[in-house]
């Protein structure tokens, strides 16, 4: 069994491992980005806090003929994000069965935060034939050698949202860096630029873990009246972030104003805040749970988050990977993407009466497209276009 202490332990080291030692020059981020089509590299801003930009890295790599064998390598299956990722997964998976193109069944595995095991989960699907092996990869390092084997037997290996340095990965994701950017100067301005705020980040180790807060720490720091009273985990999962911040609380009696919860774990928080007598700080986070609308509506909260669903953002994932399998060739290794936000203002285009503080679903409004698919076409070049495989998301919102 995973436990917290554990995964304090891991991220001070993974983590340290993952981060730099100073920012690149600007002349050096230039060359890093001259590869990644213009319009996108807004997107890109600290993008060396979750990965490195590799300009051409499939040059001489060609995709194995379909019918495909479709895995996923999992680092954590313990919420209901990555219990809905896994799902679009499959169901990718059998629409692609269904066109002779792949497999019926997706191939799984679950580390729960081992990256060793993880590892060598990684290395029994390349024995198992696995052709395209989709992952939510628990390390930005410690996979390297299992992806740098499935290069090299023609196996691609793509990243869902959590980015990885090895260079013969493929990285599909939204910002992490820009996530804590954007939420720490949220909060800031709310705070008026004086107070106190908490971090509620997730798996430990993960890139998505160290750039988030990484970049939310930069962002608060132009802001010298406001303190960051602490870091904690709370593994995505609602109940385990409610556990460390009552545990916080019970030792730190000094107001917190402000908490940026980094998925799933947001209504958790506010209610340690509540059993523990403490009034509700305001609450930004990344990822659109329909218990945190609900929550947010009920207790009127100073909230945003970012629309953010596991499945939605895998198939985000599967389009780009669809393009290779087709043998078309991407310019960059890592490709940004932007995302929709709840606010104040568009809260009602995502909010459901049916939706209570129990829901499991995610409020993913009308539209269940993080970006069009036509984003993804600027990344790539040559080969037969990724249209000719016909693919749908099929996430659907239950309430």
């Amino acid at each position: 069994m995973i436990t917290v202490a554990a995964c304090t332990a891991a991220f001070s080291l993974v983590g340290l491992a993952a981060s730099h030692a100073a920012d690149p020059t600007a002349e050096e981020q230039a060359a890093a980005l001259a590869a990644v089509p213009k319009e996108a590299q807004k997107y890109y801003g600290g993008y060396w806090y979750a990965t490195n930009i590799v300009a051409d890295p499939f040059a001489n790599w060609k995709p194995h003929a379909p019918p495909w064998k479709i895995c996923h390598n999992d680092s954590y299956l313990g919420n209901s994000w990555r219990a809905n990722l896994v799902a679009e997964l499959k169901a990718l998976t059998k629409q692609l069965a269904d066109q002779g193109l792949a497999e019926p069944e997706l191939n799984v595995t679950n580390s729960n935060g081992d990256i060793n095991l993880e590892l060598t989960q990684l290395k029994a699907q390349i024995a198992q034939g696995c052709d395209l092996i989709m992952s939510y990869p628990g390390s930005a390092t410690g996979l390297c050698a299992g992806i740098k084997e499935a290069f090299d037997k023609g196996i691609l290996f793509v990243t869902i949202d959590s980015t990885v340095t090895c260079p013969e990965a493929l990285n599909v994701a939204t910002n992490p860096y820009y996530r804590g950017q954007y939420e720490g100067e949220w909060i800031a301005k709310q705070l008026g630029g004086k107070g106190t705020a908490l971090i509620m980040n997730g798996q430990p180790g993960t890139a998505n873990t160290v750039a988030q807060e990484t970049g939310f720490r930069k962002a608060v720091e132009a802001f010298p009246d406001i303190k960051v009273a602490g870091s904690l985990f709370g593994m995505w999962t609602g109940s385990v972030a409610k556990t460390e911040v009552l545990k916080f609380l019970a030792t730190h009696p000094e107001p917190v104003h402000a908490v940026f919860s980094t998925g799933n774990m947001g209504v958790g928080v506010g209610q340690a805040f509540e059993q523990s007598g403490r009034a509700l700080p305001i609450i930004t986070e990344v990822t659109n749970l329909c218990s945190l609308l609900a929550y947010w509506k009920e207790k009127n909260l100073t909230a945003n988050t970012f629309v953010q669903d596991g499945g939605p953002m895998a198939y985000s994932a599967f389009i780009p990977a669809l393009h290779m399998m087709a043998g078309q060739k991407p310019k960059v290794n890592t490709i940004f993407m932007p995302l929709p936000s709840i606010t104040a203002e568009n809260f009602n285009d995502y909010y459901d009466a049916s939706m209570t503080v129990q829901s499991t679903c995610f409020a993913n409004g009308k539209d269940l497209h993080l970006v069009p698919d036509s984003y993804f076409e600027q990344f790539f070049t040559g080969g037969e276009p990724r249209a000719k495989v016909e693919i749908v998301s099929t996430n659907a919102q239950p309430q």
